[in-house]
């Protein structure tokens, strides 16, 4: 029996994940056990939450979407299929994509908390992902991030800081060490309160 360390219901939540080219064979398979991990986390339905994943390389895809999975176990199921893309990485695509699609006004649901967790070892400073995360803020979703400082791997903290919601980043020295040392921060602390859903005002 799955425990759900977050009975609240009403969260839209999307993971991005960075497929690009790993260095560590193993890379990959730790990230879907993550993601997998954290989803055991909620109760899976229609009318509670629901789980969205974008994997993102040089260009970006959502293989799973909001609307494809009515339980833990099928959900689970498919995100241990998800391919790595291999290529470089490029957030902003799948920023652009969280809002495009995978967010759309004509999917969410209404009066729903929507989270986007962004997991990745190969982050650096671009103004063109500052400007695609400013707008998925602007849009009322909350960012969270995911840092693995992995060897042969490169993440700007400062930067992944600024762009993420109220400084919450996550920082883990080693793919193996997301499970122990990230799932529950995020189902416990950063995605498991009564955010406000109402979108911070656009400037004219």
């Amino acid at each position: 029996m799955t425990v759900v360390a977050c009975s609240i219901c009403s969260i839209e939540l999307a993971f991005l994940m960075d497929a690009s080219t790993k260095t560590d064979s193993n890379a990959w398979n730790e990230m879907r056990n993550f993601v997998s991990d954290v989803v055991r986390g909620y109760n899976i339905s229609p009318t509670c939450v629901r789980v969205a994943i974008i994997r993102y390389s040089n260009g970006a895809d959502a293989p799973i979407q909001l609307n494809f999975y009515n339980n833990v176990n099928s959900l689970i199921q498919a995100i241990g299929q998800i391919q790595l893309l291999s290529g470089g990485s490029n957030l902003a695509t799948a920023l652009d994509l969280l809002r495009s699609q995978v967010f759309a006004s004509n999917i969410v649901r209404s009066n729903t908390v929507k989270i986007a967790v962004i997991v990745t070892d190969q982050l650096q400073s671009s103004s063109q992902i500052t400007t695609a995360a400013n707008s998925v803020k602007l849009d009322g979703i909350t960012i969270v991030g995911v840092a693995i400082m992995a060897p042969g791997r490169s993440v700007d903290v400062g930067f992944f800081s600024n762009i993420v919601s109220n400084r919450w980043l996550i920082q883990v020295n080693s793919y193996n060490r997301l499970i122990s040392a990230a799932r529950n921060t995020i189902v416990t602390q950063y995605a498991c309160f009564p955010y406000t859903t109402t979108p911070a005002p656009r400037s004219s």
